[in-house]
């Protein structure tokens, strides 16, 4: 019996017009002999499909394969069934404004945390005497040294985040990249069990 290989592609959001499925779309298929003969098999058909995405399980897969190929066995090198989504092509108007609100909440939120935290550990009376005992007048250079802190505070996070320099590392995921990635294959879990 021949083996054939299935990896799961990176899949991008289709175009609700887009109304076939192949197996190519969705997987890479090794050896790329079967590939020819394996990629324009239609997994699904959409006709006036209003879902935002849909799932696609193992043992479709399978069986649409065996009934073109029925010697083969099939090695799915992720074993997880697959999710896709749908881009709608209607516009949504309100993104932005939603953006600017869950960043303007986002950013009080941290403000307040930090401020707190400041409050917590009696930030003013520790920078007051360092200040303090370097010039002799805590009062006047206070300033001088909260708002250069406050600064890096700021940049520190965004180096922490690679977000300041793109650069940086380009190989590696940040702690962002990571969490979103992260929280992508949680929703992805929950619409697979939901559809279960």
């Amino acid at each position: 019996m021949e083996e054939i290989y299935l990896t799961p592609k990176d899949i991008k959001p289709y175009k609700t017009k887009q109304n076939k499925i192949y197996l190519s779309d969705i997987y890479s298929i090794y050896p790329k002999g079967y590939g020819d003969k394996l990629s324009k098999i239609i997994v699904r058909k959409y006709d006036d499909f209003t879902e935002k995405y849909d799932v696609i399980h193992l043992g479709e897969i399978i069986e649409l394969i065996n009934h073109n190929l029925p010697k083969v066995h099939i090695n799915f090198m992720k074993k997880e069934d697959i999710v896709i989504y749908f881009e709608n092509s209607n516009k949504d108007r309100t993104k932005y404004l939603r953006v600017l609100l869950v960043c303007i909440v986002v950013t009080m939120g941290s403000i307040m945390g930090i401020m707190n935290f400041h409050a917590d550990v009696n930030m003013d009376k520790s920078q007051f005497k360092i200040v303090d005992s370097i010039t002799n007048n805590g009062e006047k250079y206070l300033p001088y040294f909260q708002i250069p802190y406050s600064i890096g505070i700021g940049v520190g996070v965004a180096l922490f985040f690679n977000k300041l320099i793109p650069t940086y590392s380009k190989n590696e995921p940040s702690p962002l990249d990571l969490r979103i990635i992260s929280l992508n294959k949680e929703v992805e879990n929950q619409l697979r069990n939901k559809r279960k």
